[in-house]
């Protein structure tokens, strides 16, 4: 999807793609394993086509929601982002031009728990184990 409209966004002088990620990008949640490696997958891609675009004025915006409440995690028992939040939370980055983007509760204590201690956080999320 990207490759067909990044020629028309450089066409128009450059614009912003959004790529709805997950804070289970980051560090692999055993009970969402795959869900995990492929949102991982995603981030590196964001962060390969965040620098390809960027000589033609495309920003692009990687979001790092925690749970939001949807069907996907209506069995995730977890305070939960409403999908309002993240859509104005997105618009609000891409107006101020952040790239990364932690906009619920969750996704914010999970960024600062990263910077200041990644293994007690992957160790955290290892510990959430499948029923």
């Amino acid at each position: 999807m990207i490759r067909d409209f990044a020629p028309v966004l450089k066409k128009n002088g450059g614009g912003a793609i959004v790529n709805l990620l997950s804070v289970a990008s980051l560090v692999n949640f055993p009970m969402l394993g795959s869900y995990s490696a492929s949102k991982a997958a995603l981030f590196s891609l964001t962060q390969g086509v965040r620098a390809e675009l960027a000589n033609q004025g495309t920003t692009v915006t990687g979001v790092f929601p925690g749970p939001i409440d949807t069907d996907m995690g209506k069995d995730i028992d977890m305070e939960k982002a409403s999908p309002d939040e993240i859509a104005r939370g997105t618009l609000k980055a891409i107006e101020n031009g952040q790239e990364d983007v932690f906009i619920d509760e969750m996704a914010v204590q999970f960024k600062q728990g990263l910077l200041s201690d990644p293994k007690a956080v992957e160790k955290q999320c290892g510990e959430m184990l499948p029923a």
